[in-house]
């Protein structure tokens, strides 16, 4: 995507005798315009490979405001919703245009410094992301990113995903149109969002940082004493919003001595969440695999059965809790037994980055 100085024009002259060819397109940038003023100019990428034209880039642009205080920039997708008159590349959903959400992300400004390219290929990648698994984002969403976000070394390694604090839903022609804001996090806040729910996070977040700026070089708000007791007690009383989660390996196996499950040591961490703040507030957990899925229920008494392509355990409390206590991230093979007939085997998993290449292994 290349960097123009300008944001997508709107329309001029008679509107009566004008007909707008990209009136999703314009919609946005009036929203914009009525936020910043119409003579904030703002850095434009267009892109030079279009998916629409059989590229690979699924947004049209992506703009970068100067917010008035000038201390950061605020980024603005076009491209998940319907822009143009007459477009049919979206899935059919009544009253939303296209994927329904733009997305935006605000970046805390250094002294001087031009608006960075790299968040406009962030956007890019998330908004492939989309339109390739038609999985849509929503706000109390949450992802890791297996690397530092940005150009530079950083503690911020995860994204959470919310309503723009500023940009409220647009009433457009074909449908309704959010913008879902980006916030960067770090890994252990992400740990703390799982724990806890996004939501509550974020609240807590937006108290010190309310326009939710994600700033590479701050340092994790869970050193904070007071931070970090506000989460954990959220979490103990409201128990985990984080009801599945994926994991490359994810496998099972039923001998003449019971069930044995193989999973990757990724997984665990999210196993043992489930475990001690969903099972125990009687909330399930899928885990999903590439060629299925099993999930965790509260029950009576211990026992599994296999439907289609999940496997299902039933696991008591006091089962669950014993788990807790003897499952680890580390390859190996576990049992408890409060759970007769069920064996844990841990494989190591590597984990990768953006571009293919090995980060860390884990286990």
């Amino acid at each position: 995507m290349n960097p123009m100085a300008q944001r997508p024009s709107l329309p001029s002259g008679d509107p009566s005798t004008q007909r707008d060819p990209a009136p999703g397109m314009t919609a946005i940038a009036s929203a914009l315009a009525n936020l910043y003023g119409y003579h904030v100019r703002p850095v434009h990428w267009g892109t030079q490979s279009p998916m629409r034209a059989g590229g690979e880039d699924p947004l049209d642009g992506v703009s970068a405001f100067p917010s008035p205080s000038g201390e950061h920039w605020h980024y603005v997708t076009y491209g998940l919703t319907e822009l143009y008159e007459g477009e049919a590349s979206f899935p059919f959903q009544p009253g939303v245009s296209g994927f329904g959400f733009e997305l935006t992300f605000r970046l805390a400004r250094l002294p001087g410094e031009d608006a960075p390219s790299w968040p406009v290929l962030m956007l890019q990648r998330l908004a492939r992301y989309v339109f390739r698994s038609a999985n849509v984002f929503r706000s109390g969403d949450h992802m890791a990113l297996n690397a530092p976000m940005g150009d530079r070394p950083s503690a911020i390694e995860g994204a959470l995903f919310t309503l723009d604090p500023e940009l409220k839903p647009l009433d457009t022609a074909r449908g309704e149109v959010r913008f879902l804001q980006v916030v960067g996090i770090t890994a252990d806040e992400l740990e703390a969002v799982k724990d806890w729910r996004c939501e509550g996070f974020l609240e807590l977040m937006s108290r010190r940082n309310p326009q939710l700026v994600t700033d590479l070089r701050r340092p994790s708000l869970m050193h904070d004493p007071v931070f970090a007791h506000a989460c954990r007690e959220g979490a103990r009383q409201e128990g985990s919003s984080h009801g599945s989660s994926f994991a490359s390996m994810v496998r099972w196996e039923e001998t003449n001595r019971g069930l044995e499950l193989t999973v990757g040591a990724i997984a665990v961490p999210d196993l043992l969440r489930a475990l001690r703040l969903r099972l125990p507030f009687n909330r399930p957990f899928r885990l999903h695999g590439r060629r299925g899925s099993v999930r965790f229920v509260p029950g009576l008494s211990a026992g599994w059965a296999q439907e289609g392509r999940e496997l299902v355990l039933h696991v008591p409390w006091d089962a669950a809790a014993a788990l807790a206590e003897a499952l680890a991230p580390r390859r190996g093979r576990y049992e408890c037994h409060a759970f007769p007939g069920l064996k844990v085997v841990v494989r190591p998993t590597d984990v990768r980055g953006p571009r293919g290449e090995l980060v860390r292994v884990i286990g």
